[in-house]
């Protein structure tokens, strides 16, 4: 046998002894990374003892103590969620972009249901953001405000619902 015919045979017993069960494992390996569930332990999450009198829950007391009897309050909403969007072909990134505008209140008027006003703290959204959500509920009628964290000015809050 020549020196050729012996290399082809070891040629090809290591490509088939050594590389191809190589890349199966590769590949059976990667497989199990992508599509393994990832799942979450929460062994150390435990509640904040904590008081409402510092945090925005204070806010939320005085906000419903106002309005009590002729708004409802939603919290924690998004623009997404008061606003309709057009059937097109981008209206998942028009959905996209509108559940990033964040609003922490919203006052809805008890008897019509319609939008009164809206309170959101400027630092949860992006300056660009404040601006959109601004331009869009002005031109629905509804006026925003814009008011820092646990600053509850109970007299703007009326003038604004007044005008």
């Amino acid at each position: 046998m020549s020196a050729s015919v012996i290399f082809s045979y070891a040629f090809m017993y290591f490509v088939l002894f050594l590389v191809v069960p190589f890349v199966l494992v590769t590949f059976t390996m990667t497989c199990i990374k992508f599509f393994k569930a990832s799942e979450f332990v929460a062994s150390n999450i435990k509640l904040k003892p904590n008081s409402l009198e510092s945090q925005p829950g204070s806010f939320i007391n005085k906000l419903n103590a106002l309005v009590v009897g002729k708004y409802n309050v939603l919290y924690g909403t998004t623009l997404d969620n008061l606003c309709d969007v057009d059937k097109n072909e981008k209206e998942q990134d028009a959905h996209s972009y509108l559940q990033a505008c964040h609003l922490d209140y919203v006052l809805v008027d008890s008897e019509s249901s319609t939008v009164k006003l809206v309170i959101t703290d400027p630092q949860h959204n992006s300056e660009e953001s404040n601006r959109f959500i601004d331009d869009t509920l002005a031109k629905m009628g509804v006026k925003v405000l814009h008011l820092a964290k646990n600053d509850c000015d109970a007299n703007l809050i009326k003038s604004s619902l007044v005008a």
